[in-house]
């Protein structure tokens, strides 16, 4: 399994990748990386076009299951709706895995795709506004970052319980941005965690 989860980390970074490039950026011999393609594609867990490999339909079903059936994900989610709602910006969730910051979700508007950020990808905690709120959070300090010049994000970290460490932000044009953008999200935030641990003590 170890083998087969090598394989397909370097889809992170690009949608599709061809037999030698997956064999150079893993590392395995060809022939290696060539018979566990094989096995992926019978059980649809990567697609072939061509010369070309890419994520399969089943990896799409079952990370869609995980992310609905995740305690975190549920509990935010109507909050983050109620965020959008309110303020018009686009709001993500992540979660600190050691240091580095896993998004969960986003949710934005027409010019979210202008943020080059995306549901199940992975970033350097040390290199984002969500990522400085839960570092400062695991610190010990408040939780909340806010940075950004002509793109304003506002992040609040909080106890997703378990031992985990989640964060709500929101990002806008900074002219877009209301002065009590930071006492939006931590509220949230801070309901949030209440419903996790309500849920885990009933």
């Amino acid at each position: 399994m170890g083998r087969v989860t090598a394989l397909l980390e370097p889809f992170r970074d690009t949608e599709g990748l061809t037999l030698s490039e997956l064999a150079r950026r893993t590392g395995f011999p060809r022939s290696s990386a060539h018979r566990m393609l094989l096995q992926l594609v019978k059980v649809d867990l990567v697609r072939r076009n061509g010369t070309t490999y890419y994520l399969g339909p089943k990896l799409v079903e079952l990370g869609a299951l995980a992310v609905a059936h995740d305690r975190v994900h549920r509990a935010t989610l109507p909050a983050m709706y109620d965020l959008r709602r309110d303020t018009g910006l686009v709001v993500h969730l992540a979660v600190l895995e050691s240091d580095s910051l896993l998004y969960l979700e986003k949710i934005g508007g027409r010019w979210s795709t202008n943020l080059h950020t995306r549901t199940g990808e992975r970033r350097p905690a040390a290199e984002t506004v969500e990522g400085a709120a839960a570092l400062a959070f695991r610190g010990g300090n408040d939780g909340v970052a806010d940075g950004g010049s002509h793109i304003r994000c506002v992040a609040a970290a909080f106890d997703a319980g378990y031992g985990e460490i989640a964060v709500l932000s929101l990002t806008g044009p900074r002219e877009q941005v209301s002065d009590d953008l930071d006492r939006r999200v931590r509220e949230a935030a801070c309901a949030v965690s209440a419903r996790i641990a309500a849920s885990k003590g009933a």
